[in-house]
């Protein structure tokens, strides 16, 4: 069976974008207005046991973008994010996500002093 990625991506973006307040890309635009959330990395490890189904554990890396002042509105989307895939169910076109688990959330000021940024990285057990 094909490798469940993309079919992941896509079911990642899709729930994000029915449920999160604001844009999501995959690939922002340098221009692009804020807030928005990124679908930035994905690291893939092999989990497969000596016998059974391809198995992998995957991070996925999120940023939330804001040039709103303080970080309220950084922590509010994070939140949203995080109410949209922690624990959740995820149907996948390709292989089943197993297990969907937020392992982390930050937010931070950007080094340009003005922007803020948060972060979600998100555990995704996947089998094909």
């Amino acid at each position: 069976m094909a490798d469940p990625s993309l079919a992941l991506q896509e079911a990642i973006f899709a729930r994000l974008e029915a449920e999160v307040s604001c844009p999501i890309y995959d690939g922002a635009p340098m221009n692009a207005d804020m807030p928005y959330v990124s679908i930035d990395r994905e690291v893939s490890v092999n989990a497969t046991p000596i016998a059974g189904r391809k198995r992998e554990t995957r991070l996925i890396y999120l940023s939330v973008w804001s040039d709103a002042i303080g970080q309220a509105e950084v922590k509010r989307i994070n939140g949203e994010v995080i109410a949209a895939l922690d624990e959740r169910r995820l149907p996948l076109t390709v292989g089943r996500a197993v297990s969907v688990r937020v392992e982390q959330a930050d937010a931070q000021r950007d080094a340009d002093g003005v922007t803020y940024q948060g972060s979600v990285t998100v555990r995704v057990i996947t089998t094909h």
